[in-house]
């Protein structure tokens, strides 16, 4: 009788290294090119921001021992910025990634609390200090307190509308009608008499004042509350 002999079969496991041991996704891309922009943007003033990103391509996988390569397109600025990351492996570029991002600074600036009226005197439960995008704020949008208490607006303003400093004027301190004393100043005397205001005036300005004694109207110049000035 033949013998039947047993058949072994032998399974080979090949051990093979692991390649591709790193993961590049657009997470790690975000975090790096706000990185690199934002210390490149030493003059903006406020919070950086990254408001929209394109990752070309989205997702890299590559071996260890990769090295990278940054470079940043142009001067970096508010706006969209792009950034080159090369990938190299034994001096020699494996991979490269194109990543676009559209970068924003926020500044905090005076906004109206309720709606303003022309004339109204603004006090510190009417504004408050928010968050808003550099490039769509004036030029001269407010960014402290200090610089709108006590002032009034020329114009009326919306609730959550930014505070501009054309909007803004000192108030008058010497209303029409009141009775002020005018200072009339020369090289040797110094006289003083009463006149009725005819004009609103801030500290500085002209106005023209009614002489009570002489009944004759003058230009004066405003000190104070209730003092105007004439210098010969």
């Amino acid at each position: 009788m033949r013998k039947v002999l047993p058949v072994i079969i032998l399974t080979f496991f090949f051990m093979t290294p692991n390649l591709w041991a790193k993961t590049y996704d657009q997470a790690f891309f975000h975090k790096l090119f706000l990185k690199e922009v934002s210390e490149r943007l030493t003059w903006v003033k406020g919070e950086i921001k990254l408001e929209r990103l394109i990752v070309e391509p989205e997702r890299v996988e590559l071996p260890d021992g990769t090295s990278s390569v940054v470079r940043l397109k142009g001067r970096p600025k508010l706006g969209l910025n792009t950034m080159l990351v090369d990938f190299y492996r034994k001096e020699r570029v494996i991979a490269r990634v194109r990543v676009m991002g559209f970068v924003e600074a926020y500044v905090p600036v005076l906004v109206a609390k309720r709606p303003l009226g022309r004339h109204e005197v603004i006090d510190a439960v009417d504004v408050a200090l928010e968050k808003r995008p550099v490039s769509r704020l004036p030029q001269d949008a407010l960014t402290s307190l200090a610089d709108a208490l006590g002032k009034r607006l020329k114009v009326s303003v919306r609730p959550g509308q930014v505070i501009r400093a054309y909007a803004l004027e000192v108030p008058p301190v010497v209303k029409r009608g009141k009775i002020v004393r005018i200072v009339a100043k020369g090289p040797n005397f110094t006289v003083t008499a009463l006149g009725e205001a005819r004009q609103d005036g801030c500290p500085g300005e002209i106005i023209r004042v009614r002489n009570l004694s002489s009944k004759r109207e003058i230009f004066a110049q405003v000190v104070d509350a209730g003092t105007v000035e004439v210098k010969f």
